[in-house]
């Protein structure tokens, strides 16, 4: 029976809730390791992959060539770091059923030269219903992001991302559950040349099946759904991406394992493959890898050009890290924009900030002193070094601007911190006793 144009009406209006649904901030800062049960860290560097996961299975896989160069252009190393649970900046919407745990993982501020795969545990839920939920910073609210897997037998579902931060897995109530019926999630799947790693992403999206969709995902965009690694960490085949019915026009690239000295070249297909989705994705059995797929090939007439997709933001250059990193990143709207300094204290009246960016003993720098450009701002201090025995503590002042929400990831013997808060008080003269402190430690 045809449903009512009410009934649509209704179903927007409560994905937009759920979509804007928030909390008031604190103005001091939260330490998410309150709460903190599991906790892992990786370094991996440009030319290099490498994974990351928790006991309880959350987890990142990275890559060759996804963690960009230096300013420099030469390699460099990155910190991925695992905090479950953890606390987000604001909650998610009632209408959204959390199926895993809130984490969090970093870098955040930080977008990659090819997508990271996030690995989501999920309860009580199957195949079918489940999304992949994720905070947006520069929307300042959560949004469903593709899944490129989902096992109902391992209860693991797998996203791509170019920018990571906190993640869940959730099923989204009122009209909106993806459940194994007409109106649920139907997917692309492209069978690409051996050797290669894939990714799909999004350039249109138009003429959706069922028009109360056409809210569920915002925007879809610039999503992407990639290939994966096999545990020799060489490519596997098919390359997949859940999305709602509709009609899509999807980049494809796909990019090398490189060398162990050289940085891969990413290729884009100079024509976009299009395509459209009519039918679900179902789930039938443990061992089910889904059934139902639209399948993708490359239109004729087309080449590999060198490059990525223009939906793609432009790769970080990457920072320093070492033993010990603090980083603080915030983000600088056209509305709202903001210069926020990180500060270290040690012994020996020591003081790293902008104004300062070497330690007089050469243990420490700071490496990104940014301000009020717009986007992910991103302040870093990492050790070069083992640092001088003593007392230090990290704070965070602004400068200039607007009051401003922050994050403060600390990594520190093997283990990860994040701290978030609101930063509202002005001392360009810097006055260490109007910061706010983040942490304090003795070596």
């Amino acid at each position: 029976m045809k449903k009512h144009i009410w009934y649509y009406c209704l179903l927007i209006t409560l994905f937009a809730i759920f979509l804007l649904s928030s909390c008031k901030k604190e103005d001091n800062p939260t330490e998410s390791e309150q709460t903190q049960n599991e906790n892992a860290i990786t370094v991996v560097g440009s030319t290099g992959s490498g994974t990351v996961t928790t006991p309880s299975g959350y987890g990142v896989q990275i890559i060759p060539g996804a963690v960009p160069a230096n300013a420099a252009g030469g390699n460099a190393n990155i910190t991925f770091s695992i905090e479950s649970p953890s606390t987000p900046p604001k909650p998610m919407s009632s209408f959204a059923q959390v199926k895993s745990a809130i984490f969090k993982v970093g870098p955040d501020g930080f977008s990659f030269r090819w997508p990271i795969k996030v690995i989501i545990p999920f309860k009580n839920a199957e195949a079918d219903q489940v999304h992949a939920v994720y905070f947006d910073p520069l929307l300042d609210t959560w949004k469903v992001v593709p899944a490129s897997k989902i096992d109902n037998t391992t209860k693991k579902m797998e996203i791509d991302v170019l920018n990571l931060g906190y993640f869940a897995a959730a099923v989204i109530s009122q009209g909106f559950p993806k459940t194994n019926a007409v109106d649920s999630d139907g997917g692309f799947e492209l069978n690409g040349e051996s050797g290669y790693y894939y990714t799909l992403t999004v350039k249109s999206a138009n003429n959706y099946k069922y028009p109360y969709q056409a809210a569920w995902y915002g925007n879809p965009v610039g999503n992407s759904g990639s290939s994966g690694s096999s545990p020799t960490a060489s490519p596997i085949q098919p390359t997949r991406i859940h999305l709602a019915q509709a009609t899509y026009e999807i980049w494809v690239s796909r990019t090398i394992p490189g060398t162990l000295s050289t940085l891969p070249k990413l290729y884009t297909y100079t024509i976009p493959a299009t395509g459209t989705i009519s039918q679900p994705v179902t789930y039938t059995g443990p061992l089910s890898t889904g059934s139902g797929w639209t399948s993708l090939g490359l239109p004729g007439g087309g080449s590999w050009l060198e490059g990525s997709p223009s939906s793609w933001p432009a790769p970080t250059s990457t920072y320093g890290t070492g033993e010990f990193q603090a980083t603080l990143t915030w983000v600088n709207t056209s509305s709202k924009s903001s210069d926020v300094d990180l500060h270290l204290y040690g012994p020996n009246n020591m003081h790293v900030s902008y104004d300062s960016k070497n330690a007089p003993d050469g243990t420490l720098q700071l490496d990104r002193d940014w301000r009020s450009t717009l986007g992910n701002a991103v302040e870093n201090i990492y050790s070069l070094k083992s640092m001088t025995k003593g007392s230090y503590t990290i704070k965070v002042n602004l400068y200039s601007g607007s009051t401003t929400s922050y994050s403060v990831r600390i990594i520190r013997g093997g283990s990860v911190k994040t701290y978030t808060g609101t930063v509202s008080t002005l001392n360009s003269g810097d006055d260490s006793a109007k910061m706010i402190t983040i942490d304090s430690f003795t070596l």
